[in-house]
């Protein structure tokens, strides 16, 4: 039973992404920004080793700050080290997004990834 609702929760690696997101750190911070229950950061870096990708990695359920409050990104901006002019932020719900802009980031609704990818480096130019 549990491991069908870590299989639900977690979905699947969207591995064209988490390769770009892997080459993108010799260019830029890349980190995640996750709304998560208890246990979320093992079990996805068991499954899907994160780490390797992203740093920082911010867990809801860890921080008490959920998307799309402004204290979320504003904590998650502190953590980078960044300003939000500075940052780019991908999510695939659109509250999220609205959220981040809110504060000054600059985001988008993920789709597909051509079109994020596309973004990212337009961001990046």
């Amino acid at each position: 039973m549990e491991a069908e609702m870590w299989d639900e929760y977690c979905g699947r690696l969207n591995t064209e992404l988490f390769e770009y997101a892997s080459a993108l750190r010799s260019r830029a911070g890349v980190a995640i920004l996750s709304n998560s229950v208890d246990g979320a950061r093992s079990e996805e870096e068991r499954r899907f080793g994160f780490s390797a990708a992203f740093d920082p990695i911010l867990y809801s359920h860890e921080t008490g700050l959920l998307k799309p409050e402004p204290e979320a990104y504003e904590n998650a901006l502190e953590q980078m080290g960044a300003e939000a002019d500075d940052v780019f932020f991908i999510d695939d719900h659109a509250i999220c997004v609205e959220g981040a802009r809110a504060v000054g980031i600059d985001a988008i609704v993920h789709r597909d990834n051509p079109t994020t990818i596309a973004a990212i480096e337009e961001f990046l130019r």
